[in-house]
């Protein structure tokens, strides 16, 4: 009986011991457990960070970008800006090639001031030009009366009096041309267009102005005249 006893405390002893080795066990691997979870929770949250931070990163490319597009439109903007400011100085330039006029560069007091000096200029031809041909005409009657005692007998003689009568004549022709300008000019003034270069469509520098009042075009377009460059009257930047 005694011996019986014994192998029953000795199996309930090996029964508690590997309950609770069974126990211990079992704790263990629920540490484990939630070790594993732990571990696995922390990498989710690095992830997440990760992920976090990727998209900050993304998002702050987006907005990089972003600014770059919008400077990229900033220069471009820019750029259009000069191109529409050389248009506009294109046109103004244009409109500044529209011809003048005697009223917008004169004062109505200068305006008769080159008036009166036309008109005076033209009385003092027109009395010239008088003298001229009565001389020329008593001579050729005093010729043609057969009077031969003003008829030169030496040839020099006869020579300076043909230098004179060609003289004569070529003065005449000067000065009737000269008569034809003021005339044109006294048009001009009519027509409001007096002082104003007839090639430029510019006005005329005052002081060439009150030197020749007949004038016809600006000091500038004479010397493109003169080196043979345009052709007189012909307005600049016309072909042919």
């Amino acid at each position: 009986m005694g011996g019986a006893d014994i192998d029953e405390d000795t199996e309930l002893a090996k029964k508690t011991t590997a309950k609770k080795s069974a126990k211990k066990t079992a704790t263990k691997k629920s540490a484990k457990k939630a070790a594993v979870k732990k571990t696995t929770t922390k990498k989710s949250a690095k992830k997440a960070v990760v992920k976090k931070t990727t998209t900050k990163k993304v998002a702050k490319k987006a907005v990089a970008k972003k600014t770059a597009v919008k400077k990229v439109a900033k220069k471009a903007v820019v750029k259009k800006a000069p191109v529409k400011s050389a248009v506009k100085t294109v046109v103004k330039k244009a409109a500044k090639v529209k011809r003048a006029t005697t009223s917008s560069y004169l004062t109505k007091k200068e305006i008769a001031e080159f008036r009166k000096l036309l008109m005076e200029k033209r009385q003092l031809l027109l009395g010239d030009l008088a003298g001229i041909e009565g001389n020329s005409l008593g001579r050729n009657l005093q010729d043609s009366s057969g009077d031969l005692s003003t008829m030169p007998t030496h040839p020099a003689d006869i020579g300076s009096d043909n230098y004179e009568q060609e003289f004569t004549l070529g003065l005449l022709e000067s000065e009737r041309a000269l008569l034809g300008e003021i005339n044109e000019a006294l048009g001009r003034l009519d027509d409001n267009i007096f002082g104003i270069c007839i090639g430029t469509g510019k006005p005329i520098g005052k002081p060439r102005l009150r030197a020749r009042p007949w004038c016809r075009y600006s000091i500038e377009y004479k010397k493109l005249v003169e080196k043979g460059l345009i052709r007189p009257g012909e307005a600049l930047g016309e072909e042919g």
